[in-house]
């Protein structure tokens, strides 16, 4: 290591840990220099360095002939100045190697030239584009690739590889209509809503040459929908790997412009390779254009990707799609309607949270901690917030962030800033709860009474005449009485939510409840019922673990409900929802609502196991 031609700097090398007392760990160096870089001045390292791929086990290295280079130069640390993600003093940002965990770089121009046995000839892809290709007399081949504005770079070659472009024309992938739906959603100019034209290249197995089709629609789906709805895609160019069997560790990553698939044997209708490429073409958007510290805030990563991802595979395919076989074979597809957030929910909601979402990687309590709190918890917690605030205004959170922070390095809070910012509204007790808390989210259904009051013994003027009511039976209840209601909700988990309610009577007719305000504690809530237009207003105090609300309807209840539109995916149990008055519904209903409660357990667990 050398500043160009000046001093050298190999003696002057020493290894530091930063995030913890592991004196034996030698991924991060600090090297003193002799005078420091003064602000506008620049400075050129000469680095000579020499790397040892691995036998394939995960992200880089090689089997056979194959090899996918990642992860395999001396990357420089980022240089975080004041008020950058929140940063009190400027300073160097650069963590030790984390088993968990992706990486954090800063922004340059790559230009990188390689040669490689000429066995590889044409059988090569690359972060960029390609600028030139040279045969040498030595039997090797030389390759550069330059692209500009990313903070990575990586490259592959294999001599079974397939390579096969096709160029991703944003006129004939979008339409009109899509444009103006996008403008008019967004509240943006067409102009801004308009893709531009991208050349795609994959390099697949041989074998896999009869999925080409799956692999390019699928990045043409990325491409476009990601497109729509964050901001084009601003790079010429896009590379997809299809690595071989037995390396398949290289597989499912991402790196600038070039990102890594996988595929079986034999492609089934199970969105495989598609769920894969979506996903890592998504980082080009969530890491790579907007490039947060996934050392440190990896929800901000995996998760937002993960939200994306469903939203696109959901878009772009329709239902989720179940193989139904035996022996080997699949004879049949059963297609069923879910809601995507579901695959979220099992894995989020089978145990205990040890962790809040905003952990750095490796301060989780495990691998499993920070695979659930990194992916599945943040998709369900995106989810909830989108069905609160509406697609609509989440579509201009997501689109405003995308966009402010491009090219840049930004902070949990400046994700929550644009959340605010948008919404007008201060959303710090969503995400203090659901971002940096771990408290479960749970209210139930306790209790529901509703009754006709019943009359009282004593002698009445009833019509112009003497009546006496000597015992308080049912059968001296006032028909025409109204009914009076008493509805226990109460708070199971600790974290609480503006949950909405509706009561269904006997008559047909609803009530709803709606919070309208929350303030000094307080969540105000606005009744409303459906016959007369009738509307009050009540409270419960946040503090408050249950609460009644009573009040009268013309008709008995039926039915209570909590969160009617589901739109608190965060809510761990949602069988306490809601109570029914058995009475109140024939036996033919009551069985065929059990029933289709356990046909959807049924295929819930079929989902989870495909």
């Amino acid at each position: 290591m050398k500043l160009a031609g000046g001093e050298d700097l190999a003696a002057k090398i020493e290894f530091i840990h930063p995030d913890d007392d592991n004196a034996d760990d030698r991924t991060v160096i600090r090297v003193p220099l002799s005078k420091p870089v003064k602000p506008g001045e620049k400075i050129t390292l000469d680095i000579k360095f020499t790397a040892q791929l691995p036998r394939v086990f995960a992200r880089t290295g090689y089997w056979a002939s194959f090899a996918l280079v990642g992860q395999w130069f001396p990357k420089i640390g980022v240089w975080e100045q004041v008020g950058e993600r929140r940063r009190a003093q400027a300073g160097w940002n650069c963590h030790q190697f984390h088993a968990s965990s992706e990486f954090y770089a800063d922004y340059g121009d790559y230009d990188v030239t390689m040669t490689v046995p000429a066995v590889y000839k044409g059988r090569i892809g690359a972060t960029g584009v390609m600028t030139f290709e040279r045969d040498n007399q030595n039997g090797t081949v030389t390759y550069n690739f330059a692209q500009q504005n990313v903070h990575d770079f990586a490259w592959t070659v294999d001599t079974n590889y397939t390579v096969a472009k096709r160029a991703f024309k944003a006129a004939e992938q979008t339409t009109q209509a899509e444009i103006d739906e996008w403008s008019r959603r967004l509240n943006l100019p067409a102009d801004q809503i308009r893709l531009k034209d991208v050349d795609v290249t994959v390099v697949i197995q041989n074998e896999h040459r009869d999925q080409l089709d799956r692999h390019f629609k699928a990045a043409f789906n990325a491409i476009k929908y990601f497109g729509l709805w964050y901001g084009k895609y601003p790079y010429d160019t896009l590379t997809v790997v299809d690595p071989p069997y037995n390396g398949g560790g290289a597989g499912g990553m991402e790196y600038p412009t070039f990102i890594t698939a996988g595929t079986s044997w034999r492609a089934g209708r199970d969105q495989n390779p598609e769920g894969v490429i979506v996903h890592e073409f998504g980082h080009q958007f969530w890491y790579g254009l907007v490039a947060n510290n996934e050392f440190e805030e990896s929800w901000m990563d995996e998760g937002f990707n993960t939200y994306s991802t469903a939203k696109v595979l959901k878009t772009a395919y329709g239902a989720d799609v179940i193989p139904f076989g035996f022996a080997g074979v699949d004879w049949f597809y059963f297609p069923i309607e879910i809601p995507h957030p579901l695959e979220d929910r099992i894995f989020t909601l089978q145990g205990e949270f040890n962790d809040p979402i905003l952990t750095p990687a490796w301060k989780f309590y495990d691998s499993t901690s920070y695979g659930l709190n990194s992916y599945p918890r943040t998709g369900l917690t995106l989810n909830t917030l989108e069905r609160y605030l509406g697609e609509d205004v989440m579509a201009r959170v997501m689109r405003e962030y995308q966009q402010k922070w491009r090219y840049r390095h930004p902070a949990s809070q400046d994700f929550f800033d644009a959340v605010n910012q948008v919404t007008g509204q201060d959303f710090a007790w969503f995400f203090d709860q659901f971002v940096r808390g771990t408290g479960t989210l749970d209210y139930e259904i306790a209790e529901v009474k509703s009754e006709q009051p019943e009359a009282k013994i004593g002698v009445y003027d009833k019509e112009g005449r003497k009546t006496e009511i000597k015992e308080p039976e049912e059968k001296n209840r006032d028909r025409n009485a109204s009914y009076e209601n008493e509805v226990a909700v109460r708070r199971v988990g600790e974290a609480w939510f503006p949950v909405e309610m509706l009561f269904t009577l006997k008559d047909g007719n609803r009530v709803s409840a709606k919070p309208v305000n929350m303030r000094d504690g307080v969540i105000e809530y606005q009744f409303s019922d459906s016959k007369d237009g009738r509307q009050w207003n009540d409270a419960w105090a946040i503090k408050d673990r249950w609460k009644k609300f009573k009040f009268t309807t013309e008709s008995k209840i039926v039915t209570a409900q909590l969160d009617p539109e589901q739109k608190i995916l965060l809510d761990a149990n949602l069988t306490n929802n809601s109570k029914t008055d058995s009475t109140g519904v024939g036996g033919a209903a009551r069985w065929s609502s059990g029933a289709m409660y356990w046909v959807q357990v049924v295929l819930q667990a079929f989902s989870f196991l495909s």
